[in-house]
């Protein structure tokens, strides 16, 4: 370690770090959790928690037991941390359990942090909610046995962030899988959870994201993710709980459904138009049928829905919606002969960013000479300035980077530019040009 700033503490990169990096580092940051600063103590607790449970220990070698005998005097000393900086920053604790729905679970942490958590729900620390604590025992220390054929009783606890760390559980440990050979998850079991989720949302969605299935799992079964979820948002007596601690089918639809026209429509016809626009605008890309639902969810009543349409649209569909504010969207049908071009607007008068998209108005695709020059009449060289790192490769030297068909450049003004290859053969099937002021006195 050579730098000691807060960003160059926060960011360091822990995978490249040396064995003596760790103890200059480790103490820093630990003081890092008493800044004035909220934002710092959170970031702070995230780093020092990524150290102790995977960084630190997860490239070293010799016995298991040296290291494991390592990892529960690092995970005490953290303990430690938290619990002295929580006495002025009750926010420390309630970061620190947040980091534990994702980290802590690898034995040995469970032997030091699961005592430490259940003296923690006997305290009953000020400023924190015991359904945190109770939820990360479960999510540390696993499900008491329950009845078999039936669900665990602890998915009718009062509390709906311990019933979602339950449900996240039982996908974790394979819980409804079926032993049938053509059966995924076992038809008995989702029929409960079906009922149980109907009854009082907020616990299928842990359920699944435990699970860590996808659509591609199911192909050829006879179980239909998309249309059991479907079926739940309509049907269900109410909204899932606002701060599940893992997402619910709300997100997890909005994924799996986002190539489907017809299932964007039924959650337009179940009253959730949020829910449509956001899994019709998903795919960064066209969706074969999805434009003309974009189309109609372009028209919404509530504008901030509209809005969201009507730059989809323009974005990949090449298409500014009618009802499009021109101060926000504008077809520039004379900018170029050989290019169509939208320039979109983000953000509030004076502190906006301008995005150019550019489509080829003849062939299909643009070469590289074409491409650059229309980039170089958009945004010259002096105005975006030198290739910076991008934070898709934040240590390697500035260059564009390569991501499948596409390659992504970020400039020291700020500028982004995007070059989307065509997907078959060669060239760019879209241009995308970012930056806070495309136009001179825009």
């Amino acid at each position: 370690m050579e730098e000691y700033s807060i960003q160059a503490l926060l960011n360091a990169p822990l995978h490249q770090f040396r064995p003596e990096d760790w103890s200059e580092w480790y103490p820093r940051v630990a003081e890092l959790v008493h800044q004035e600063d909220a934002a710092v103590r959170d970031a702070a607790v995230e780093r020092l928690a990524m150290g102790a449970f995977w960084a630190e220990h997860s490239s070293q070698g010799g016995p298991r037991e040296f290291l494991a005998e390592a990892e529960r005097r690092r995970t005490t000393w953290l303990i430690d941390v938290v619990d002295k900086a929580s006495r002025l920053h009750a926010d420390v604790l309630l970061s620190f359990l947040k980091v534990l729905r994702h980290q802590g679970d690898r034995s040995p942490f469970p032997e030091v942090l699961l005592p430490w958590l259940h003296e923690l729900a006997r305290r009953s620390p000020a400023g924190i909610p015991l359904e945190r604590i109770e939820g990360a025992i479960v999510l540390l220390g696993g499900l008491d046995a329950w009845e078999e054929g039936h669900l665990p009783p602890v998915l009718d606890h009062s509390s709906d962030y311990v019933r979602a760390c339950a449900a996240h559980m039982m996908g974790r440990a394979g819980q409804g899988e079926s032993q049938k050979p053509d059966e995924l998850l076992d038809s008995d079991f989702i029929a409960k959870l079906t009922a149980k989720e109907l009854s009082r949302p907020g616990i299928a969605g842990p359920y699944w994201s435990g699970a860590g299935l996808s659509g591609v799992d199911f192909e050829g079964r006879d179980f239909d993710p998309v249309e059991w979820m479907l079926g739940i948002i309509e049907q269900r007596t109410g909204p899932e709980p606002a701060d599940l601690p893992f997402n619910g089918l709300d997100f997890h639809i909005h994924e799996l459904a986002a190539d489907d026209p017809s299932a964007v429509r039924r959650l337009l016809s179940a009253n959730r138009a949020d829910l449509a626009v956001m899994t019709a605008t998903e795919i960064r890309d066209e969706v074969p049928g999805m434009g003309l639902v974009l189309y109609e969810l372009a028209e919404q009543p509530d504008s901030g829905l509209a809005v969201q349409a009507q730059i989809h649209l323009a974005n990949y569909y090449r298409l500014r919606h009618p009802r499009a504010d021109q101060n926000r969207i504008r077809h520039l049908t004379d900018w170029q002969a050989d290019a169509e071009v939208f320039v979109i607007r983000y953000g509030q008068p004076g502190h906006h960013t301008d995005k150019m998209v550019i489509f080829p108005n003849r062939d299909a695709v643009f070469d590289d000479v074409e491409a650059w020059s229309l980039i170089d009449a958009a945004l010259p060289p002096d105005r975006r300035g030198d290739l910076a790192r991008h934070y898709l490769a934040p240590y390697a030297a500035p260059a564009p980077v390569r991501l499948g068909r596409d390659e992504l450049s970020r400039y020291a003004s700020g500028a982004e530019i995007s070059l989307i290859g065509a997907k078959e053969g060669h060239g760019w099937r879209r241009i995308e040009i970012s930056f806070a002021r495309l136009f001179v006195g825009s």
